[in-house]
């Protein structure tokens, strides 16, 4: 099949396209992508369900939002937007949803960082630390450590992170 394919010329091919373009059933296949769409649409993940929810969940901060948008533009130019304020309003209110769901996705990006659930912990050091430096691995990742000299099996508690080194302070330092 694929060698008959590569046999004909770009005009036979185009015909044979047209050809099965012309026998197909348009209107069938138009059906089923609107149906295909309208099933995706209804899915309970779907992003406009997601969308709808979160806008009639908190209808009346989005709309404060938009007029308060409106107002701040009618006060830098109040001759020319008055006659839209409307039409701010309404977009305003739309799409407040959208952009507080975009800063609460890079709020989160630049406050979450690797290895933050190990602030506050107590680990047991392995090799110890020497010079004020060693290293640990904890949940299939080595980490970097710094912090005053221990031996091996010291408790010590993360008090820090800083890239990939965690700062520790011991617990019970016997020397």
């Amino acid at each position: 099949m694929e060698q008959e394919k590569q046999d004909l010329s770009f005009a036979q091919r185009l015909q044979q396209t047209w050809q099965n373009f012309q026998q197909a059933n348009l209107r069938a296949q138009a059906h089923y992508a609107v149906f295909r769409t309208a099933q995706h649409i209804k899915q309970q993940n779907s992003l406009l369900l997601y969308y709808k929810q979160r806008f009639l969940a908190d209808w009346s901060t989005w709309l404060a939002i938009g007029v308060g948008l409106t107002g701040v533009l009618m006060l830098f130019n109040p001759k020319g937007v008055w006659q839209w304020q409307w039409l701010w309003i309404a977009g305003g209110t739309l799409l407040a949803p959208l952009f507080a769901d975009i800063w609460l996705m890079l709020k989160r990006l630049f406050t979450e960082y690797p290895g933050k659930q190990l602030i506050g912990q107590v680990i047991t050091l392995e090799d110890g630390i020497t010079d004020g430096k060693g290293t640990i691995r904890l949940d299939s990742q080595v980490w970097q450590l710094a912090g005053s000299d221990c031996p091996k099996q010291t408790q010590a508690r993360v008090i820090a992170i800083n890239d990939r080194t965690l700062h520790v302070t011991p617990l019970n330092l016997t020397a």
